[in-house]
C-alpha cells in the first residue's frame, strides 16, 4: 500500500469531518466553545452620555480662560437622577460613569481643579467632549458584537453578560473514547511481573490532549491483543463521534486493529502516511463517526494526534480555521538525517529574540522518546527531500496549542 502524504491525509480527515449538532447553554457553560449564531447588542452601549473620569462637569465655553472659577451646584454619581441643569459659570461634581447633566459639553479630571467654599477652580485647558463617554460610541443597538464561528473566552463571557445575553447558542462537544491495545501494556498502579512489559501512557496522554481540546473523554483504558476484545470494543465506535485507539495499526501478527475495520464494515480512508514518525495512522469512519488508530509508540501517538485528530475536533467544533498553524523560524543549530523520504516533524522550541523568531530543536528525535516534549512548543518541519538544514536557515514550525 503506498503511503498517503500529509497534506492529502489531512484534507481527506476534514472532508470527512462534519460539524456537531448545536445546543443553548448558560453563558459561563460556553467558555472554551463557539458560537453558533451572531451575538447583538440589546441597546446603546454606553447608553447614555456619562463621564470617564471623576471631576467637574462643565460648559466648555466657561474655561477657555484659566484658571476659570466657576459654582458648584451639586454632584452627580453613577447610577444616580439626573435632574440637574448646568448653567452659565456654573459646575457640577461628578463622578466615574455618572450621566452628563443637561448644558454640560466636557468633564475636567479632580487632579486639575482646586475647590473653594462653594467654588472650584478649572486649571489646565481641554478641548471640548473631553473626558465624556458619547451614548453608543462603542456598540449601537442590534449591532453584532460577536460573529458566528467566535471563541467564547473570558471576554467574550462579559461582553455577552453587558448585552443581557444569558443563554447561547454554541456546537456541542464532541464526544470521545480512548482506548490502548497491547498485551504489554500496564497501566497506572499494576504490577510490573515480565521484563516484557511496559507502563502505558499513551491514553493518559491522549486523554488529557483530547480533554485541552474541550471535549467529553471516555477513557476506555487498556484492551489486550485478543481480536474478539477488540471486535467488541470496535463495535461501539458509533456510541461516538470520534473513537481513538493507540497500538494494533502496524504489520505485525498481533496488530488487528486495521484488520478488524476492515471485516466490520468501516469506510478505511487511509492507512500509513508519508511522515515520520507516526507513519501507520489508520483513518476510518462508520456512519457519522470516525475511528484513528493511531501508533503505539508514545512520540507517534501524540503527534498523530495533533496533526490530524486535533483539526478533526476543531472542525466538529465549529471552528472556521482548523488546519494546524504554520510559522517562520531561523533555525539556530544545524540539523542533517539519512533517510529524506518522508517528511518529519520534530520536537523543538521557538522564541523570539531581535525582533525575529528563533528555533532549536531537540536531541531525542526517536519515536519512544515521549521526554523529547520537555520543554518543546512546536514541531519542526523537514520536508520530504531535505537531507539537512543549516543554522540560520529559515523553517517552518507548528506551534502546539
Amino acid at each position: 500500500m503506498s503511503l498517503t502524504p500529509y497534506e492529502e491525509a489531512l484534507k481527506l480527515v476534514l472532508e470527512n469531518t462534519q460539524r456537531l449538532s448545536t445546543e443553548k447553554v448558560f453563558l459561563w457553560q460556553a467558555i472554551g466553545r463557539v458560537l453558533a449564531e451572531d451575538v447583538c447588542s440589546d441597546s446603546d452601549k454606553p447608553p447614555f452620555d456619562n463621564s470617564a473620569m471623576d471631576g467637574y462637569a462643565v460648559r466648555w465655553e466657561d474655561i477657555q480662560e484659566t484658571p476659570a472659577r466657576l459654582k458648584v451646584i451639586g454632584e452627580l454619581s453613577a447610577g444616580g437622577e439626573n435632574t440637574l441643569k448646568l448653567e452659565p459659570k456654573t459646575a457640577i461634581k461628578i463622578f466615574t460613569g455618572a450621566p452628563v447633566p443637561e448644558g454640560a459639553d466636557t468633564v475636567v479630571p479632580l487632579e486639575y481643579t482646586r475647590q473653594e467654599g462653594d467654588y472650584v477652580l478649572i486649571e489646565g485647558s481641554f478641548k471640548r467632549g473631553a473626558n465624556i463617554r458619547l451614548r453608543g460610541a462603542e456598540l449601537r443597538k442590534d449591532e453584532v458584537v460577536l460573529k458566528r464561528g467566535s471563541l467564547i473566552r473570558g471576554y467574550e463571557v462579559g461582553l455577552m453578560a453587558s448585552v443581557n445575553k444569558a443563554f447561547v447558542e454554541v456546537y456541542r462537544r464532541p464526544r470521545v473514547a480512548v482506548v490502548s491495545t497491547g498485551d504489554e501494556l500496564k497501566d497506572l498502579g499494576e504490577p510490573i511481573e515480565k521484563p516484557s512489559q511496559i507502563r502505558s501512557s499513551n491514553h493518559h496522554t491522549i486523554y488529557a490532549r483530547t480533554l485541552e481540546s474541550g471535549c467529553e473523554v471516555a477513557n476506555l483504558g487498556i484492551v489486550k491483543d485478543e481480536p474478539q476484545a477488540i471486535r467488541e470494543l470496535l463495535q461501539k465506535v458509533e456510541e461516538y463521534d470520534i473513537f481513538i485507539t493507540t497500538g494494533g495499526v502496524s504489520a505485525g501478527e498481533k496488530d488487528y486493529v486495521h484488520m478488524l475495520v476492515k471485516e466490520l464494515g468501516f469506510e478505511l480512508i487511509f492507512h500509513k502516511l508519508r511522515i515520520k514518525p507516526a507513519k501507520p495512522v489508520l483513518f476510518a469512519k462508520k456512519g457519522k463517526s470516525l475511528l484513528f488508530g493511531l501508533p503505539g509508540n508514545p512520540v507517534s501517538c501524540v503527534m498523530a494526534f495533533d496533526l490530524l485528530v486535533k483539526p478533526a475536533i476543531r472542525k466538529m467544533q465549529g471552528f472556521e480555521k482548523c488546519e494546524p498553524i504554520i510559522l517562520k523560524a531561523e533555525l539556530v543549530r544545524d540539523f542533517s538525517r539519512r533517510n529524506a523520504e518522508r517528511r518529519e516533524f520534530v520536537r523543538a522550541k521557538f522564541w523570539q529574540e531581535g525582533g525575529k523568531l528563533l528555533c532549536d530543536y531537540s536531541p531525542k528525535t526517536e519515536s519512544h522518546m515521549l521526554t523529547s516534549y520537555v520543554d518543546a512548543n512546536c514541531y519542526m518541519v523537514v520536508y520530504e527531500g531535505v537531507h539537512e538544514l543549516k543554522a540560520g536557515q529559515e523553517v517552518d514550525i507548528v506551534p502546539f496549542d
